[in-house]
């Protein structure tokens, strides 16, 4: 009998064993889009982030029309997906139709975004506020947060000012409001910065003392980082990120900034950038939970 238990025992160890060692699904999958936008994969969540857009302004990537089909349609890996983040509503990001559609296709999808974003959408689609069970709005005020917890996810919003162009002496980003997101993801940690230059992010952080919110990816404007090796020391020492993306950057620098990235690698290697829509990279449950 006690020979029989102990059997039993070693069978089940040799079944269940292999199967706590199988962590794949427990990694965290970004899949890239297009300019700032990505597609995040964790073991209990799918989310999307300034995805849903057609427009790069000339400059700036756009993802393909059969990507954009195979969002719309979602079609594997983008079925089940749970919140739709929006930074702000320049077009390289936001296709307002899209985002409807979408919306009104799926609605158990969340549109997280600002009022100002609604309000843009709603202006260029009549009739959009009529999904507005499907909003989470979260608009903090600049070099403010806000925060709440939608779903089971707990997200962040901060008002960084969106970065600037100047004509004339006037800014002609002035009116346009940008937010970065933090949020947690079945324990990874993601941020992602929106349109932002890092006088932007300094401003934010002066105001409201250290950064204490854990990174382990952090999803970054290029412009960020223009000044090379002090830009990416400032955010070691204050993001202190496990894992940087650059992002934004136009198709006709992806070279040049493929040699920056390169060259920061040796301070900081986690460093990546993508360049073709649907590139993915797993990041290791062992990098994303604390």
């Amino acid at each position: 009998m006690k020979l029989f238990i102990l059997l039993l025992i070693c069978c089940t160890l040799f079944i269940v064993l292999p199967l706590c060692g199988q962590t794949q699904s427990d990694n965290l999958q970004v899949t890239y889009i297009a300019n700032e936008g990505f597609f995040l994969q964790s073991p209990h969540h799918k989310i999307l982030i300034d995805a849903l857009f057609s427009d790069g302004y000339g400059p700036f990537a756009t993802p393909p029309k059969g990507i954009i089909d195979q969002m719309m349609d979602a079609k594997s890996p983008f079925d089940g997906v749970e919140l739709c983040f929006l930074t702000h509503y320049h077009k390289d990001h936001c296709d307002s139709k899209l985002i409807q559609d979408y919306l009104k296709k799926y609605p158990a999808v969340t549109l997280v975004t600002t009022k100002p974003s609604l309000v843009f959408i709603d202006g260029e689609q009549f009739g959009f506020v009529q999904l507005k069970k499907q909003f989470c709005e979260m608009t903090p005020g600049i070099n403010q947060s806000l925060s709440q917890t939608i779903g089971t996810v707990p997200v962040k919003s901060l008002g960084i000012k969106h970065m600037s162009f100047y004509r004339n002496g006037i800014d002609l980003e002035e009116y346009m409001f940008n937010v970065g997101y933090w949020f947690d993801m079945d324990g990874f940690k993601i941020f992602h910065s929106g349109d932002c230059m890092l006088n932007n992010l300094r401003d934010y952080i002066a105001k409201n003392g250290t950064w204490a919110d854990s990174i382990d990816v952090a999803f970054l404007c290029c412009n960020l980082l223009d000044d090379g090796a002090s830009g990416l020391d400032y955010m070691m020492k204050t993001l202190k990120p496990k894992n940087i993306v650059l992002m934004h950057i136009p198709p006709k620098t992806y070279q040049e900034w493929s040699v920056k990235a390169e060259q920061l690698k040796s301070i900081f290697p986690n460093i990546f950038l993508f360049k073709e829509s649907m590139d993915s990279k797993t990041i290791p449950s062992s990098v994303g939970l604390h």
